[in-house]
C-alpha cells in the first residue's frame, strides 16, 4: 500500500508538537510494516523553499509555502498513492488539497486531533471557526471516506459537527525503541522529596494553571514534601506561569525545566515519582503515554479522554479544577504503597495499547476498509 501524509511541519518527533510527533510514529511504523510512505510538509518559518528531511524508514519533502512547487508535488504524489491521510482542523491547504482528492476519485481520511472539542473551538474566535466549518471544512470532511478519532470519546466530539458514516477510532502510541519496558525498574530511589511532573506545551487547554493554583491550596505537611518539574518550552502562556508561580511564593516547589529533547527527557521522566496530567481537553497525550512507558503512576483529569482506560489500574482520575487536581495530588500521595503496582499496569497499558506497532496495525486495517469499500 503507497500512504501519502500531508502536514505542517517536519514530522520532528523532538518537538513539542504534539501532531509532528505522532506523524513521525505514524510514518515510521507504517514503512516497518511493509508498506511504501510519503510525507509532504509546509514550514513557513524555513529560509529555503525546499528541504529533504531524512527520518526513520521514511523521508519528509517539507517546503515553505503551499502554493507553487508543494502543491504541484502534492498533486503527483497524490496520483501514485493508494490513499492520502490529512492531519488536524481549521487548515485552508487542506481544504485545497481535499478538493482537489474529490476531484480526482482519490481515496483520504482526515485525522482530527482533537481539534473539534468544546473548550478548544471556544478558545477564540467561536462564530468565525463554525462559519467557516459550514462554508468550506465540513465539505471535506462529510467527503472523507474515513475520519479518524484518537480516542472513542473524540468520536462524540466529531459527531457534533460532522456527518460522515465511517468515524472511526484508533488510538495514537509511542515508539517502543526508546524504552526498555523492564517491571524490575519499578523500585524508586528514596528521596527527600516526592518529585512529579508535567511535560508538554503551556497551552490554555493543557490548563497548567489550575495545577499551580492546586499546588498552592495544598495543607503545609503536603506542600513541604512535593517538589513538581514542569517540562516545556516557555513561551507566553509559560511566562505568564512563571510569574503565577512568584506571586504564590512557590519557586521552591514548582520548578520550569524548559524544553527537553531525546535522552534528556526521558531520563527526566525516570526520575519522577508520578506524573500529572491536567488538561482540559486531550486524547490520551502523548506524554501521558511517554509517562506510562517510564513506569510512572499518572494523575489524570476525566477530560484528558483517558475513561475507556480507567480500569487498567495505571492512574488516578480527576476532573480539571484545582481544588480537584489538589484532591488527586494528595490522594497520589497518599497511597505510595500503591505505586509499585501502578507501575506495573502503566508498562502492561503501554505493551497492549499504547504503542505504534498496534495502532499502526489497526489504522492499516482501517486503509484497507476504505480501499475495499
Amino acid at each position: 500500500m503507497k500512504v501519502l501524509h500531508f502536514i505542517m511541519g517536519k514530522a520532528n518527533p523532538d518537538r513539542a508538537n504534539g501532531v509532528n510527533h505522532v506523524i513521525h510514529g505514524l510514518a515510521k511504523y507504517t514503512a516497518l510494516a511493509g508498506h511504501e510512505v510519503t510525507v509532504v510538509g509546509v514550514s513557513k518559518g524555513m529560509k529555503k523553499p525546499y528541504e529533504f528531511v531524512p527520518r526513520d524508514n521514511f523521508n519528509v519533502h517539507v517546503y515553505n509555502s503551499f502554493f507553487g512547487d508543494c502543491f504541484k508535488a502534492l498533486k503527483r504524489h497524490a496520483e501514485n498513492a493508494d490513499i492520502v491521510h490529512l492531519h488536524s482542523v481549521w487548515q485552508h491547504y487542506n481544504i485545497i488539497l481535499a478538493n482537489h482528492l474529490i476531484k480526482i476519485n482519490k481515496p483520504y481520511v482526515v485525522t482530527v486531533h482533537s481539534g473539534l472539542t468544546s473548550d478548544r473551538l471556544k478558545q477564540s474566535n467561536y462564530q468565525i471557526k463554525m462559519i467557516y466549518h459550514r462554508l468550506f471544512q465540513k465539505k471535506i470532511f462529510n467527503n472523507a471516506q474515513g475520519i479518524h478519532a484518537i480516542t472513542k470519546e473524540e468520536i462524540s466530539d466529531i459527531s457534533k459537527l460532522i456527518t460522515n458514516d465511517n468515524i472511526f477510532f484508533v488510538s495514537n502510541g509511542i515508539d517502543l525503541d526508546n524504552f526498555n519496558l523492564d517491571i524490575q525498574r519499578v523500585d524508586r530511589e528514596e528521596k527527600n522529596k516526592i518529585i512529579f511532573g508535567y511535560l508538554g506545551r503551556f497551552g490554555v487547554e493543557k490548563n497548567i494553571k489550575s495545577l499551580v493554583l492546586a499546588i498552592s491550596k495544598l495543607p503545609q505537611k503536603y506542600l513541604k514534601s512535593i517538589q513538581c518539574h514542569l517540562i516545556g518550552p516557555i513561551d507566553q502562556e509559560g511566562e505568564e506561569l512563571i510569574n503565577l508561580v512568584k506571586k504564590l511564593n512557590l519557586e521552591h516547589v514548582i520548578i520550569f525545566t524548559g524544553p527537553l529533547y531525546k535522552k534528556d527527557k526521558f531520563n527526566k521522566l525516570s526520575s519522577l515519582d508520578f506524573y500529572v496530567h491536567p488538561a482540559y481537553s486531550d486524547v490520551v497525550s502523548i506524554a501521558v503515554m511517554e509517562a506510562f512507558a517510564s513506569g510512572l503512576p499518572c494523575l489524570i483529569t476525566r477530560t484528558s479522554q483517558v475513561g475507556y482506560y480507567y480500569n487498567s489500574g495505571a492512574f488516578i482520575m480527576t476532573e480539571p479544577l484545582a481544588q480537584e487536581i489538589k484532591k488527586g495530588l494528595i490522594e497520589m500521595i497518599d497511597k505510595k504503597e500503591e505505586w509499585q503496582y501502578m507501575s506495573v499496569k502503566a508498562f502492561d497499558l503501554v505493551n497492549k495499547v499504547f504503542n505504534w506497532k498496534s495502532s499502526v496495525a489497526a489504522l492499516i486495517k482501517e486503509y484497507e476498509f476504505i480501499l475495499r469499500r
